[in-house]
């Protein structure tokens, strides 16, 4: 018989990436212990796993977090690295341990689950595409620079260095719409380079000053080997001053360190937008799903922001209510249609799920 529960011990979480590395990785690329430490965390203890007897045979990763929306506070998860022994497929056990996900974000106050796929057991939880952004592809021939230089005249760019851990954390702070990040945190995420180790890229660090002062930082994937793949290099997450940020991106081209980088920028990124206007674009959505786990728990947790706005978490949970969980979600991260009536507030700007805080 099949138990379903909560991966506490260090031997049965040291199972799951046993597991989750059978599955997902191959030669070259690093364990997914590694790359995701707070799936695997025995500290944190929020990942399921299916037992048949003794062994593991189904895993869900489950990752508590804080979406920072100027001032309100989102609780919320993400599911990563949902895997299942081939031996044990087509048994349920991805449906069951999403039911219980979703019933253990209820029992913590959680508002939301982000979730990294986009299987079918998924749309049967109730779990929708949501939000808009722009994907660009940059190269050379969109901001020239000569020499090796900034093409941004009295920004200097250099790599990482071990005293610049309090001048990144600040800058990561002064974003509107974040992931909550320590120090600490912000230290531990990039050097797992979790989104980058699945295409065997690992990241780079550059810093933007002027003035003798931190600007911009940018942490951009690139390939293991150094050399262009197919795949563009690809900015994973940035913070600061977007003329600073243009400048790392200047450098990077120029000192030939990447030949293309991809970009992707969230609706409400108006400044980097502007930069922008002269580059084709790809629109999309943000990457992967959400479900909607508790509607006032949502908007309780929006009030702050609401209030700035006039707006008020009751009066958005009364006109919320009048919707289905489909028509919420995109009315809470969708632009509306240009003849259509907006909702006091939304939609709300939420950051990128691919940063460094990807599951």
């Amino acid at each position: 018989m099949a138990t379903i529960c909560l991966l506490q011990g260090a031997a049965e979480l040291e199972e799951a990436i046993q597991l989750a590395d059978h599955v997902f990785r191959n030669n070259g690329q690093v364990s997914m212990g590694t790359a995701y430490p707070a799936i695997f965390s025995p500290s944190l203890g929020q990942s399921f796993g299916v037992f048949e007897e003794d062994k593991l045979v189904a895993f869900m990763g489950f990752v508590p977090a804080i979406i920072q929306i100027e001032k309100a506070r989102l609780h919320i998860y993400s599911v990563g690295a949902v895997c299942t022994h081939e031996e044990a497929r087509g048994r349920g056990y991805a449906s069951r341990l999403m039911s219980a996900v979703i019933e253990h974000a209820h029992a913590s106050g959680a508002s939301l689950i982000l979730v990294s796929g986009h299987r079918s057991i998924y749309a049967r939880a109730a779990c929708y595409s949501f939000g808009s952004m722009k994907r660009y592809v940059l190269d050379a021939s969109h901001m020239p620079a000569r020499n090796g230089q900034s093409a941004v005249s009295g920004i200097h760019v250099r790599n990482l260095q071990p005293t610049d851990w309090f001048r990144l954390t600040e800058l990561a702070r002064s974003r509107s719409s974040r992931y909550e990040q320590s120090l600490t945190d912000l230290a531990v995420l990039i050097h797992s380079e979790a989104y980058a180790s699945n295409m065997k890229f690992h990241h780079q660090v550059w810093v933007a000053e002027s003035e003798g002062n931190a600007a911009a930082f940018a942490v951009i994937a690139v390939p293991g080997n150094s050399k262009e793949s197919e795949r563009p290099s690809f900015v994973v997450e940035w913070a600061g001053d977007v003329e600073a940020f243009f400048a790392i991106y200047a450098h990077v081209i120029a000192t030939e360190e990447v030949k293309r980088l991809q970009l992707q920028v969230n609706w409400y990124e108006n400044e980097l937008q502007e930069c922008l206007t002269t580059i084709p674009g790809e629109s999309l959505p943000n990457s992967g799903l959400v479900h909607l786990v508790n509607l006032e728990q949502l908007c309780a947790q929006l009030d702050p922001y609401l209030r700035d706005r006039g707006g008020s978490a009751a009066e958005l949970t009364r006109q919320l209510e009048l919707l289905d969980d489909e028509q919420r979600i995109q009315a809470l991260f969708n632009m509306p249609a240009a003849d259509g009536a907006g909702i006091t507030g939304l939609p709300l700007p939420f950051p990128y799920t691919v940063g460094l805080n990807y599951v």
